[in-house]
């Protein structure tokens, strides 16, 4: 029998030819705090404005069919969209971008190219340019704009979300009391081919930029009331244009029917949008002061927190000056996901491991890795409100970890960042420092294999 000694040499050695051993220490509690940023993607969204720059990360935009393709026949100009989206960005936002062919209140209003075939919609006395949904000539003029929309913007990291617009009033997927036919709205094929070109076009994976279609195409007009179910696993968010209206979440209003009710649940881990801009709510700025209700019984808190909701349209309360930035802050800070860091041990000599909590009330519509000065790891979009994932991480084998995340929707050298929801976080750089506790390398030399 050998000595014990030998015995533990030979196991001794069996540890040098791994090369290490490591103590996998878990670093103490890490605590969550709001920090004083409003996180891409989220929160409050202005039309566009100077107004209150530092508590906005999206302001939105209507485009108009005919600014960008004057005739269905002929080439694009995209100039208003890229002067749009220039300014936003150099605001240090993103810009959210609906189509629309006729939009009481916005601008000229009317949207047609000079060819398209359209009929007379009347609307609170006023006549607008409908188009024929029915003919060719519609159909074909419209896939060519989605197409070269998509083409042009869909690599665009100035970009935050598209909406796809186009049908019905402001491209809401509604005609407000008006008779859904064949001619004044498009059939349920047409907007599934519609809502293909579009996904298809932006792309489908949590890289590519996520486009929302209004919740009203669940009603009886919509392609979602249908019994075809070949979009369902389509990755695209819904929009709500009247948020906190009353009964909202109560019985009988029609977004709790089997159809909206279901496209919910089915696209809420794609990310949510919505509007408060009607009478007594957004009108006077009311959804961003306490009770943040409009007066309505569900909070902005809880109501995002039951549909999932990462932002909502909401612009006159950016350029009140009766309602301060921290104000809006507060508010915005109700929507969207937030990131928090439970836990950081040491996976091995290239690698650490961090426990992630989404903090927040929604889930992160794009890929969110986290990372080091050595690289990043994982994708947070699937990590639902409330629950928590561990990521591997490049890192080097120094005590002292700084962390930070990074997203291929957002330009590196933009002044965006997602920002750590941790009370030792810094905020401004948008990076969390982190000790991980382990033991320094350990060799055993100086004896000789059996």
């Amino acid at each position: 029998m050998r000595p014990v000694n030998q015995m533990l040499s030979q196991v001794f050695f069996f540890v040098m030819m791994l090369g290490f051993i490591i103590d996998n220490g878990e670093a103490s509690e890490l605590v969550f705090e709001n920090h004083g940023y409003v996180n891409p993607f989220t929160g409050g969204v202005a039309w566009e404005t100077a107004g209150n720059t530092e508590v906005l990360s999206m302001e939105w935009a209507f485009i108009g069919l005919s600014d960008v393709l004057p005739l269905c026949s002929g080439g694009f100009d995209w100039t208003s969209v890229d002067d749009f989206l220039t300014t936003v960005d150099a605001r240090g936002h993103q810009g959210i971008l609906r189509p629309v062919v006729f939009g009481p209140g916005y601008g000229q209003e009317n949207y047609a190219p000079s060819d398209l075939i359209t009929n007379d919609f009347i609307y609170e006395g006023t006549v607008y340019n409908n188009p024929d949904w029915s003919t060719a000539n519609v159909q074909t003029c419209i896939l060519k704009f989605i197409d070269a929309f998509a083409l042009r913007y869909k690599n665009d990291q100035r970009v935050a979300y598209i909406q796809m617009g186009l049908a019905g009033l402001w491209g809401e997927h509604h005609l407000d009391g008006g008779s859904y036919t064949a001619a004044s709205f498009p059939s349920f094929a047409f907007q599934k081919t519609m809502v293909e070109h579009f996904v298809n076009g932006f792309g489908e994976t949590s890289s590519d930029l996520l486009t929302a279609l209004s919740l009203d195409s669940a009603q009886s007009h919509g392609f979602f009331s249908s019994s075809d179910t070949s979009l369902d696993g389509l990755r695209f968010g819904f929009f709500d244009d009247s948020l906190l209206t009353a009964n909202h979440n109560g019985a009988n209003n029609w977004r709790q029917g089997t159809a909206p009710a279901k496209q919910l649940m089915l696209h809420k881990q794609h990310g949510w949008g919505g509007e408060v801009f009607w009478p007594g709510c957004n009108s006077n700025g009311s959804w961003t002061t306490p009770p943040n209700d409009c007066g309505n019984g569900e909070t902005l808190r809880d109501q995002a927190e039951r549909i999932g909701l990462n932002y909502t349209l909401g612009s006159p309360a950016y350029t009140n000056n009766n309602i301060s930035a921290s104000t809006l802050l507060l508010a915005s800070q109700m929507m969207g996901y937030k990131f928090t860091a439970t836990a950081v041990e040491r996976l091995d000599t290239n690698y650490i491991e961090v426990t992630v909590k989404n903090t927040g009330v929604a889930y992160c519509p794009y890929k969110v890795g986290v990372c080091t000065p050595q690289g990043c790891g994982g994708d947070l979009s699937t990590l639902a409100p409330g629950g928590s994932v561990v990521v591997a991480v490049p890192a080097s084998d120094t005590v002292s970890q700084t962390l930070f995340f990074s997203s291929p929707r957002l330009d590196p050298s933009s002044s965006q960042r997602i920002r750590w929801s941790n009370a030792s976080a810094d905020d401004e750089s948008a990076t969390l420092t982190v000790e991980v506790n382990f033991n320094d390398l350990i060799f055993f030399d100086g004896f000789e294999p059996d």
